[in-house]
């Protein structure tokens, strides 16, 4: 899980939704169509700045669906990002491609593991089409996490996924791990929050982990990261014994906090550090 800045042009101006949205209906021809899909343009203003106030004060849930907007029909609304948004030679195309390109060396900030290739709906274009071509309803995601999520959405405050435009939860480890007991030892994640976080924060990081499949990526993640470590660790242990392989998965440890505290590298290697069964051999 990252966290970005709110989409903003190449001048690190922030988009403004409805200038956007006038920007892709620019090339509609059918002239019904375009002239009543310019009659919502400030209906489309309203209800971007009221996602923005909802997501704000983590109420996203709070935000009202609508199947149609005037005399505009839902499958309208979802055609000026799918048709007028994603095309290449279509005008909001530039927009799409600045929210793609956001994300620091092109990882998907929902997961952190994979690349980013598709924009995924905050809100899914679906249930809340007026939202669709909406800049700060638009992340950038890796097909897996969009597919894992699917339509979904928030029906209680609890069920909240972490959204990067809005959410920080990096001020301390909420990711944690254990070490499972196999052969080979494999690693199992989780939400550890600090006690002081409140029961909402909480049950959504865990609808985040969920909606997201991330526990088993995580451990899959886990299982490769320590079979290209298994020789440096093998070494570690002849030379010094549990307190070299300790000292080492420490250092790793904080290593990956820098980068970020919450990453699962950093919850693998906090997890491996302070097991002794895994320092004392464990890993092997």
């Amino acid at each position: 899980m990252r966290k970005l800045p709110k989409p903003c042009d190449n001048s690190g101006v922030v988009y403004v939704p409805k200038d956007v949205y006038d920007l892709c209906i620019t090339k509609v021809k059918n002239l019904n169509l375009k002239v009543r899909l310019r009659s919502i343009s400030n209906a489309v203003s309203h209800a971007a700045a009221n996602y923005d106030m909802a997501a704000t004060s983590a109420q996203l849930h709070k935000v009202i669906r609508q199947k149609k907007v005037n005399n505009v029909k839902k499958s309208e609304l979802i055609d000026v990002y799918s048709k007028r948004m994603v095309p290449e030679t279509q005008p909001g195309r530039p927009v799409y491609e600045r929210i793609l390109d956001a994300p620091i060396h092109k990882r998907c900030p929902l997961c952190a593991v994979g690349w980013v290739d598709t924009l995924d709906h905050h809100l899914p274009k679906k249930e809340y089409p007026i939202l669709a071509v909406t800049p700060n309803n638009l992340v950038p995601s890796c097909m897996r996490c969009q597919k894992s999520k699917g339509t979904g959405y928030p029906k209680s405050a609890g069920e909240q996924t972490i959204h990067p435009y809005f959410d920080d939860f990096e001020s301390a480890a909420w990711l944690q791990a254990s070490v499972v007991h196999t052969t080979p030892a494999t690693f199992e994640f989780f939400v550890s929050a600090p006690a002081a976080w409140d029961i909402t924060t909480v049950q959504r990081l865990n609808a985040h982990l969920v909606a997201f499949d991330l526990p088993i990526l995580y451990s899959k993640n886990a299982g490769s990261e320590l079979s290209g470590k298994r020789y440096r660790l093998n070494e570690l242990f002849t030379l010094g014994g549990s307190a070299a392989v300790q000292k080492y998965l420490q250092g790793e440890a904080t290593s990956w906090e820098q980068e970020s505290i919450n990453s699962w590298q950093a919850a693998m290697f906090r997890a491996a550090a302070s097991c002794l069964w895994f320092c004392g051999g464990g890993f092997k």
